[in-house]
């Protein structure tokens, strides 16, 4: 009778052992699915941005977006780059655009403001504008170096935009 319960005793421990390496097993498994889906989710989004960082310096350059909108943008998709010399340091004129803008109010927040207060406001924005004008654009011109020019747009554009008087 204790050899048959030895036995039995030594049955069910091999079969938790079992199972434990299988739930380990498993658990394993599931790590690896869930490391290999969080690198493609990460590959997939930095690729977005990079798209997105090629678009926004690529219409600075042919004027299709003013200064501060163009600062502004990149400024935030520039702070969700998870790369080497792409933040403040890098790209400093684009920084300091975006925080003497950043205040202004844009869209519909400035239907809030009076026209006189809108009008000073976007002459200061101008000022701004021109003050940092060449020194933008050569970080525009670095970023789509850096990301290339966007599909589609290839023929649009020349290295810098030529001013028209």
């Amino acid at each position: 009778m204790n050899a048959l319960l030895i036995a039995l005793g030594g049955a069910i421990v091999l079969a938790l052992a079992v199972y434990a390496g299988w739930l380990w097993w498993r658990l394993l498994s599931q790590k690896r699915r869930r490391e290999t889906h969080n690198a493609e989710v990460l590959a997939e989004t930095e690729a977005d941005l990079a798209r997105s960082i090629a678009v926004i310096a690529d219409g600075l350059l042919t004027r299709e977006l003013n200064l501060s909108e163009g600062a502004i943008r990149l400024k935030v998709l520039l702070d969700h780059w998870h790369a080497p010399a792409s933040g403040q340091d890098a790209y400093p004129a684009i920084y300091s655009l975006f925080l003497s803008t950043s205040t202004m109010p844009r869209a519909e927040e400035r239907d809030k403001w009076s026209k006189a207060e809108i009008r000073r406001l976007d002459r200061e924005r101008e000022m701004l504008e021109v003050a940092v004008r060449e020194s933008v654009l050569d970080e525009a011109a670095r970023l789509r170096e850096r990301f290339g020019v966007p599909r589609g747009r290839e023929g649009l554009a020349t290295a810098r935009p030529v001013d028209i008087a």
